[in-house]
């Protein structure tokens, strides 16, 4: 492949007709629930360990092979920063729109086995219906990155939901064949399937 055709595909990363993964991620996450309803989706990413060493042979200053807590804050402005615009890769799907993601705590990095792991919550709202009817609350979670620039292999298979005792919470793993906002991402992503309402 010429130059000029490797830097043609470099500029089209959000064609997924040029696009090939450059990182890859295996993700896990669990649905948070609160009182009010759906809050949060906590994220527990693991990335290869050819990434992991670049992003450690820059962010671990004290050369040391742990994350320090002033270590911790260089990773998360590194990593997540940039991706804030994209939800962090989380979309959830409620009704024709995504849930825009409303925050990012709780991050955690580490490093173990040669791998860097991120541990983090992105936030989010969606009530369920406070007079308690009988119509559940749907929503679709997918975490990806279209472009696939990243390739995110969610296990959505082994997700798990917290949630208080006062929901009734179904949920269930799928592709997202036919779901028009999902498009763009490839076709072997699934997504978490879930409905909830008040008891």
């Amino acid at each position: 492949m010429s130059l000029k055709s490797l830097l043609v595909c470099l500029l089209c990363g959000a064609s997924l007709v040029c696009a090939h993964p450059h990182v890859f991620v295996d993700a896990k996450i669990k649905v948070v629930f609160d009182n009010a309803g759906f809050s949060a989706v906590k994220n527990h990413w693991v990335y290869d360990e050819i990434y992991s060493s670049a992003m450690m042979s820059s962010g671990d200053a004290d050369g040391d092979g742990k994350i320090s807590e002033s270590e911790n804050k260089w990773f998360c402005e590194t990593i997540l920063g940039p991706l804030k615009e994209f939800n962090y890769y989380n979309y959830v799907q409620s009704g024709s729109v995504f849930l825009k993601a409303q925050g990012l705590p709780n991050f955690k990095a580490s490093f173990k086995n040669g791998r860097l792991i991120l541990d983090f919550d992105v936030k989010f709202t969606s009530p369920a219906d406070p007079s308690g009817g009988a119509d559940y609350t749907m929503l679709v979670i997918a975490v990806a990155d279209p472009s696939n620039y990243i390739q995110v292999t969610a296990d959505m298979e082994n997700a798990d939901v917290d949630g208080p005792e006062s929901f009734d919470i179904e949920f269930f793993n799928d592709g997202l064949q036919g779901l028009t906002l999902f498009r763009a991402f490839r076709s072997d992503i699934e997504g978490l399937y879930l409905r909830f309402k008040k008891k």
